[in-house]
């Protein structure tokens, strides 16, 4: 990591640093006040002012460093401030040239700051056309359904591949799935103590344990997979306390030799996960884009998801 350039902001030094990541040229803002040394990016009392300070000192690099980008890309309301910020401050001031975009992964979250990007921005964009027309009579954007749109995600597929993915104990294509996916089932039987050998279908989820994910219908798929004789895998993690006592709670009552849990955000082991499973359960309650049902195809399992927002847009029923 290079250093960029220093200036005096928000009562603070403000430190820029540059490097490479993935062949991109990123920009890190680093106040001289550890007003980001904190230990989770989300969830504190003072989330608003430290977005905020971001999305200013952000704008105020561009103008002191004289460059002028074609377009402000801005996502969610951690970086809706920028919006409002630049019209208001910077576009009359030296910064002229850039057009705002403004992208909405999870309408949940500051609503406020969300329809003030909305208003600001040239262009709104969400993650999926039917979350897009989910949302379009929100007051953060239903006045402004002229400039938004609905653009679905994707996946990375040099990072989620069979073929080619560093974590699986053989890879495979299309053509060669059956024991590809075979190597992966018996790693995953290995690693959890599962009944090795078992042609039972593996059903797994892969997925944040929030309300959003649909956590009753995940409680309910447990048992209802096991006594239909499948084995369950579940990977995953609650940020709330009483979820995750919740689901200890369950695993105590099911783990077993057709049953595991891994209380964890491990990505790599998602991949293994993925490659074994014959079903991934995607059962969210609202689902701006969603990327494990994509991820899940892509590794030759079959998705099981409810018809909203982005996961209706990637999801089609077929009759055997």
């Amino acid at each position: 990591m290079e250093h960029e350039c220093e200036f005096e902001w928000g009562g603070t030094r403000v430190v820029v640093h540059r490097c490479f990541v993935e062949g991109i040229q990123v920009f890190f803002i680093d106040p001289m006040n550890n007003m980001f040394s904190v230990d989770s990016v989300y969830g504190r009392n003072d989330d608003g002012v430290k977005f905020d300070f971001f999305c200013n000192a952000a704008l105020e690099f561009l103008l002191q460093s004289a460059r002028q980008p074609d377009i402000l890309h801005c996502h969610d309301w951690s970086t809706a401030e920028v919006a409002p910020a630049y019209w208001s401050k910077y576009h009359h001031n030296g910064l002229w040239k850039p057009k705002v975009v403004f992208t909405i992964h999870n309408m949940n979250y500051g609503q406020q700051k969300i329809g003030q990007a909305s208003f600001h921005a040239q262009l709104t964009t969400t993650v999926s056309p039917s979350y897009a027309s989910e949302v379009s009579g929100h007051p953060a954007v239903s006045q402004n359904l002229h400039k938004f749109y609905g653009v679905r995600n994707g996946i990375d597929p040099d990072l989620w591949g069979p073929e080619t993915d560093q974590f699986l104990p053989l890879n495979y294509t299309a053509d060669t799935h059956e024991e590809g996916k075979r190597r992966a089932r018996q790693a995953i039987q290995e690693r959890f103590n599962l009944t090795w050998g078992s042609d039972a279908p593996i059903v797994a989820v892969v997925s944040r344990l929030t309300g959003q994910k649909g956590l009753d219908l995940i409680k309910h798929s447990v048992g209802h997979s096991l006594m239909r004789g499948a084995q369950f895998v579940l990977l995953g993690s609650a940020p709330d306390p009483k979820v995750q006592g919740d689901f200890n709670a369950l695993a105590g009552r099911h783990q077993g030799p057709n049953c595991a849990f891994c209380f964890a955000f491990d990505e790599p082991l998602s991949h293994l996960v993925y490659a074994a499973a014959d079903i991934i359960l995607v059962p969210s309650m609202f689902e701006p884009c969603g990327l494990t049902q994509m991820i899940s195809m892509r590794y030759g399992a079959i998705p099981c998801v409810r018809a909203t927002g982005g996961l209706r847009d990637t999801g089609f029923d077929v009759d055997t």
